[in-house]
């Protein structure tokens, strides 16, 4: 089935209205790889056709589908080694601290060091800062500090991926990329061929759906927010919104994390950028 430049450049539209990524004028060959399928299973004649039935009412589900075929669910554990373990040197101490003072006036802020991985796909992010936490507050039991002071929230546009996520089932290769033996061994258990994440982990994070690009629901502020990988892909209009979006959903002086090719230059001036060892996290200003 062809794929014609026109069909291209309107699906290229179309999935920048729904999700806001940008699609490069020379990956014609992969959205044709990628929605070829879809078209078969809707009975759908040509990607003309899938074009106008994405604009006609009713057409979510295939808006999800389209979605779910497009979207990169690149991720590891540990992505970069270099963030999370700043998070065990200095940023859990960091709001670790704060929260015991909120402690003491609870009626200002949430009693809690609430954590949002923003774009966490099948959800190796979220579970490798839920073994971070762990881990910290194992080294310091003088905070008196639990995970359940730590509470996070996972989200991604994928349903597909948070199934995944929320399953927590993994290949060895998935963990061999990211993980080292100890973790492994702490963490996951063996079972039908798989490893499962330990339900210690899976407590600590709540997973949702949410379209990023889309007007962000309430929910709550957060002391730090994971946005990884992610800013690459939009143009810069979209950038621009989101970080106004991050931005608002943080605490007073909260962090944000972004990836590490990632920049906020010239896309926010709402943060301090400070770098912590060889990783530079966003502060709100």
């Amino acid at each position: 089935m062809q794929l014609s430049d026109a069909a291209f450049q309107d699906i290229r539209k179309a999935v920048h209205s729904l999700c806001g990524i940008v699609i490069s004028v020379d990956k014609q060959y992969l959205v044709k790889s990628r929605l070829e399928a879809i078209l078969k299973s809707n009975g759908l004649p040509s990607y003309e056709a899938l074009v106008q039935r994405l604009n006609q009412p009713g057409s979510r589900p295939l808006q999800d589908q389209v979605i779910e075929a497009i979207t990169t669910k690149e991720t590891s554990f540990n992505r970069d080694g270099h963030p999370y373990d700043e998070l065990r040197r200095t940023v859990l101490m960091d709001l670790a601290s704060r929260l015991i003072e909120r402690k003491a006036s609870p009626r200002l802020f949430s009693p809690k060091v609430r954590i949002w991985c923003a774009a966490v796909a099948t959800g190796q992010e979220a579970y490798s800062v839920a073994m971070a936490v762990t881990d910290f507050l194992a080294a310091r039991p003088g905070l008196g500090l639990t995970p359940d002071d730590f509470p996070i929230l996972a989200s991604d546009i994928s349903c597909n991926a948070l199934a995944t996520a929320r399953e927590g089932r993994y290949t060895t290769a998935e963990l061999g990329r990211g993980l080292n033996h100890d973790q492994r061994d702490r963490f996951f258990r063996q079972e039908n061929g798989a490893w499962v994440v330990a339900p210690s982990l899976r407590r600590m994070v709540e997973f949702r759906p949410l379209n990023l690009v889309q007007p962000l629901p309430n929910l709550g502020t957060f002391d730090l927010i994971l946005c990884r990988n992610l800013l690459i892909y939009f143009d810069e209009s979209t950038r621009r919104r989101l970080c106004q979006g991050l931005h608002a959903a943080l605490n007073p002086q909260g962090l944000l994390l972004v990836g590490a090719a990632e920049s906020l230059y010239g896309v926010s001036d709402a943060f301090e950028a400070e770098r912590l060892g060889n990783t530079v996290v966003h502060r709100k200003s």
